[in-house]
């Protein structure tokens, strides 16, 4: 549902831009209009805060389009924010080109204020799209600290700086398929592309990954060794099956459909995800993406509504990897009324009959897992590998916060990575009833981060320095 407030207040500001254009105190020198600009800084600024959980999500892509008018699909704002590195805590160190503009114009400090309500307000309802984390609530107060402190002249170096001087600074990025426009700075995108635009943009997108370099990236994950050697011989596998079929020798029956047992937060997404790409890389699928669902993207509340869920969830999932997290649950209920089991004999059907081009991994525990595969005759039939994934080592979980920080250009101190190995030691030990793997280093991550922030909001100013260290107060108090 639109929000008409927010609706206005970014119409609002567009007005703002209008005016500042129009006065003498605008870079006259400008190809793009203020507003354009503006636009342009705004939809940084949201891929900024949906980069910090490591993807887009419908929700936010239709977001963007409804407030911001971009309409690109997900893989091109990911494209687009990676190439002009519009990620990592560090973009809240950019004080964007027309906010610059306004405090050097403005005689009225309401002026600055109202821009710095509009980042606000349009930041809390974006990270409403997905769920909103402690880490994602400290980007944005971050940002607009930053915002506020630049408006209050703490920054006077910055202040000094003249529009053309942060013009000829901006960088111009080149990305095919990327959704940029000739506005500021060349990277800037346009609110609407032609269709023919889109076609020379097709043209141009980047040659996908090897599967040698998609096989790289699954070897440079952290721990996962069993897994690693299971995925790397299944694709030998079909690496040689493949070489036998177009040599016209008899190959036998394969089934692709597989089997993830294992904890919470073990990777088995991250690995689906791999797996969808390195099939499309070999040819075996002809799209490589990844449908995550689970029972609740199956199963309907009445006669027929299942059947029709299913179908929907299938032909979405054509040409890649359907991933079913929690299986089970399909089959846990056997009352009249459930429609679970609808469920596993549609899908039985359609994997069946869409075998050349749809692979079906189902996921969750051990135990329920098994349960699940014997509670239909041909369920079990129908998947051929089983894949196990172990509980991460706290030496892992260590190595992956670490991971974590360095792709957020953070860096932890060496009393802190001291306490964070000594946490992980203990938390794989006990395993409380909410142990979580790689998420547990996630929520520990982001929960540094917010007491980082409280540490450091009180400065008057902040270095560079010590913007990206975590220490060791800042992990001490986290529980999980």
């Amino acid at each position: 549902m639109t929000n008409s407030k927010l609706k206005s207040a970014v119409e609002a500001a567009y007005k703002m831009c209008d005016a500042l254009e129009k006065s003498d105190r605008w870079d006259k020198s400008n190809t793009a209009a203020a507003r354009e600009i503006f636009r342009g800084e705004l939809f940084h600024f949201l891929l900024n805060l949906s980069f910090y959980d490591g993807k887009i999500t419908a929700g936010e892509s239709d977001f963007i389009k409804e407030y911001l008018g971009f309409d690109y699909n997900i893989k091109e704002m990911r494209e687009y924010a990676i190439a002009n590195r519009i990620y990592g805590t560090n973009y809240a160190n950019q004080v964007p080109y027309t906010f610059k503009a306004f405090v050097k114009a403005s005689k009225d400090p309401k002026t600055c204020q109202t821009l710095i309500n509009l980042y606000r307000f349009l930041g809390t309802e974006f990270l409403k799209c997905d769920g909103i984390t402690d880490g994602e609530v400290f980007n944005l107060n971050l940002y607009c600290e930053n915002l506020t402190n630049f408006a209050n002249g703490r920054y006077v170096d910055d202040v000094n700086l003249t529009l053309s001087d942060y013009k000829n600074a901006s960088k111009k990025v080149s990305l095919p398929n990327s959704p940029r426009g000739e506005g500021f700075g060349g990277n800037f995108p346009v609110a609407n592309k032609s269709k023919a635009e889109k076609t020379e943009n097709k043209k141009k997108e980047e040659p996908e990954k090897t599967t040698e370099e998609l096989l790289a990236e699954l070897n440079e994950l952290v721990g996962l060794e069993q897994v690693k050697e299971d995925v790397n011989s299944l694709i030998n596998l079909v690496k040689i099956r493949k070489i036998r079929q177009e040599r016209g020798m008899s190959t036998p029956a394969m089934s692709l459909h597989m089997v993830f047992y294992g904890n919470p937060g073990t990777g088995k997404t991250t690995i689906a995800r791999l797996l969808a790409k390195i099939y499309k890389s070999m040819g075996l699928l002809s799209k490589g993406h990844l449908t995550e669902v689970d029972r609740s993207g199956l199963v309907g509340g009445y006669v027929g509504q299942t059947a029709l869920k299913v179908r929907e969830v299938v032909e979405k999932a054509k040409g890649g990897v359907l991933f079913i997290d929690e299986a089970y649950s399909l089959t846990v209920n056997r009352s009249a009324t459930d429609y679970g089991f609808e469920a596993v004999d549609t899908l039985l059907k359609y994997m069946e009959d869409n075998r050349d081009d749809l692979i079906v991994i189902v996921a969750g525990y051990t135990e329920p897992m098994e349960e699940f595969l014997q509670s239909n005759p041909g369920l079990k039939s129908r998947f051929n590998k089983y894949i196990y994934f172990n509980d991460y080592t706290p030496e892992e979980l260590l190595a992956i916060l670490e991971m974590r920080a360095g792709k957020n250009g953070m860096k932890i101190s060496p009393e802190a990575k001291k306490y964070a190995g000594e946490f992980f030691t203990k938390r794989c030990e006990n395993k409380p009833e909410n142990y979580a793997n790689a998420r547990d280093v996630r929520n520990f991550f982001e929960k540094a981060l917010v007491n980082q922030a409280n540490r450091l909001a009180g400065l008057e100013k902040i270095e560079d320095d010590r913007l990206s260290l975590l220490e060791l107060s800042d992990f001490e108090k986290i529980e999980l």
